[in-house]
This record gives C-alpha cells, structure tokens and sequence, in this order.
C-alpha cells in the first residue's frame, strides 16, 4: 500500500512539474520543424524525369507544428507510426519530439495533411482529439473500398468519426487571422492542399506538401507518374506562383533535403 501511495505521489510530481514546462500561448505564430524520416532514392522516371536528367536523392519526411496565440495546427504527421520505428531510424519518434518542446498530442487543436499520400499520415490516428481540417474530395477518398494506392488507411482509421471542417476545394483561414491559411491546390490528389504562413520576423512562407517533389519540376514542368490529375496540378501551381509573388513568400518543398538541412529544426523555430 505504501509502495503504491509513493508510486502516485511520484507520477502527480512528475505531471505537475511537466505542467508547469508546458509552453504558453506565443505572442505571434511560431513554426516548428520535425524530421519524420527519410525515404530513400527512387527512380527519378517516376517523378516524370529521365535517367540522368537529375539526380536521384533521398527524400526527407517532415512535419511541422504550428503554434498560435490561439491555437496549435500539426502539419503532416510523417511516413511510419511511432510505435513501429526501429532502433536505428533516423529519426526520433514524432511524439518525443512534441515533448522536447513541452506538447503532446492532446495539445494540438487541429490537424491538417497536405494530402493522404502514406508518408505525411503515419501518426494521424494519435491527433484525432484534434479537430481534422480536410478537403471534401480528400476525405471521400480516403474512405473509400478499396482504398486507392500509396494509402495506409490503419494509419487514419480514428479520424473518420474525430470532430471535422470539411471544405469544398476552397482556402481555409485557419485562426480567423491570415497568418495561418490552408490553400487548396488539388491534382496530386484529389484534394491536396499547402500552407501559407505569415510570420513576424521570418516572413511569408509556404509548405508546398507535394505540389513539387523536385526543385526541378518547376523549370522542367514535370510531374509524377503517379498524379491523380495531371492538368489539375499544373492549374494548381500556376495558381499558387502567382500567390507566391503577390504576397513575397518562399516556398518550401517539403521532400527536398537540401532545403530541410538548411531549415532550422526543433526545438529551434521560426517566427
């Protein structure tokens, strides 16, 4: 009985001293880098290139969690679930890198993916106390039977009944302030959508999800073998350079390691 009364003890100190690490609101919005892991060299013939036209390279997996006055979004929620990392991956689990900065998933107010491609909704399940912001083709997809390929519906099962805002291929001011917006950009799927962040101090910046795997796409007009719709995507990112150059954003391609290793990482952020 004692055993156990020192046991409760200990655990009620622990969790208030957690409590009282736990960030505070920021006074403007604040961007944190994950690394989610890496996906090694594919063929570039799939992303619409030919051998020795660029580089095969590996691809980083981020995610991304953006803090508010009002509020926290996590962006993309990477490629293997925590609970079945190895040893030796690359990367810690995306849960402890939440807690290195004093969140866990039950902080997170919303959840948004660029798209439902496997490798940005491998933790989604742990968010689904989140409310879940998706476009309406997305969701309808990601339901169906059988699921289209390059999904792992185990991976998002919990969110078919979390709380949801549903939009009709439309932009989504996500704290009612123009900092933090969702923009629609559909083609890569039938429902992809990007980021745009209006920071502070470090500017306006975009996260294209996978409107672009390869800096190169964007001079060479290539596009994925895979694309669910081709002339839907390339209307998405004229759509979205021009958004860009209206409103002086860089944009980030989220798979591009060369961008990732120049990036700031948690527990650093950008603001």
């Amino acid at each position: 009985m004692r055993f156990r009364s020192l046991v409760f003890l200990l655990f009620a100190a622990a969790t208030l001293a957690w409590a009282a690490e736990k960030p505070k609101p920021p006074s403007s919005p604040r961007l944190y880098v994950f690394n989610c892991g890496i996906i090694k060299a594919m063929s570039v013939t799939t992303y619409g290139f030919k051998e020795g036209e660029v580089p095969n390279r590996d691809f980083v997996v981020t995610c991304y969690l953006i803090a508010h006055p009002k509020g926290t979004l996590m962006w993309d929620v990477g490629f293997t679930p925590d609970a079945a990392l190895k040893p030796d991956a690359p990367n810690k689990p995306l849960k402890t890198q939440l807690a290195e900065i004093g969140y866990t998933p039950a902080d997170i107010t919303y959840l948004a993916m660029s798209h439902y491609h496997s490798d940005h909704t491998g933790n989604a399940n742990d968010f689904a106390s989140a409310t879940w912001i998706v476009q309406r083709a997305e969701r309808e997809t990601m339901f169906t039977e059988p699921p289209p390929r390059i999904l792992a519906p185990a991976t998002f099962s919990a969110l078919k009944n979390s709380k949801t805002k549903v939009l009709n291929n439309e932009d989504y001011d996500v704290f009612g302030d123009g900092k933090v917006v969702i923009k629609t950009a559909p083609g890569h799927t039938p429902g992809h959508q990007v980021l745009f962040l209006r920071l502070k101090k470090d500017g306006n910046m975009l996260l294209a999800g996978d409107l672009y795997h390869f800096p190169e796409e964007q001079t060479m007009n290539r596009f994925p073998t895979f694309e669910f719709n081709v002339p839907q995507s390339a209307s998405s990112r004229a759509a979205i350079d021009e958004f860009l150059k209206k409103n002086n954003a860089q944009m980030w391609i989220s798979h591009d390691l060369a961008t990732y290793n120049q990036a700031k990482k948690s527990p650093q952020f950008y603001e």
